[in-house]
């Protein structure tokens, strides 16, 4: 029989990803915090230490923006102008 070695982890050398690629995936993070939250998570389960980098600064703007336009909504009630036209039913 031949011996049992582990899988090998593969070697990265130098960045993956470019500075636009990142910057646009900050501004997506940052802008919709749906989907940063989502894009953290996806490159969250990467190996790559570059990866999981990019993911975890995605998740944290997407968790910063969603609770600052939660803030914003309730200091300048723009929370309930969304919601009152739908309530009253006014005729």
């Amino acid at each position: 029989m031949y011996p049992q070695y582990p899988p090998q982890q593969p070697i990265y050398y130098g960045s993956q990803y470019s500075g636009c690629l990142k910057f646009i995936l900050y501004a997506i993070s940052f802008f919709i915090p749906l989907a940063g939250v989502i894009i953290g998570v996806i490159f969250l389960s990467r190996p790559d230490p570059e990866s999981k980098s990019l993911g975890q600064t995605c998740l944290i703007l997407g968790i910063i923006s969603f609770v600052l336009s939660c803030c914003l909504a309730v200091v300048f009630g723009i929370g309930p102008v969304f919601i009152i036209p739908f309530l009253d039913s006014g005729y």
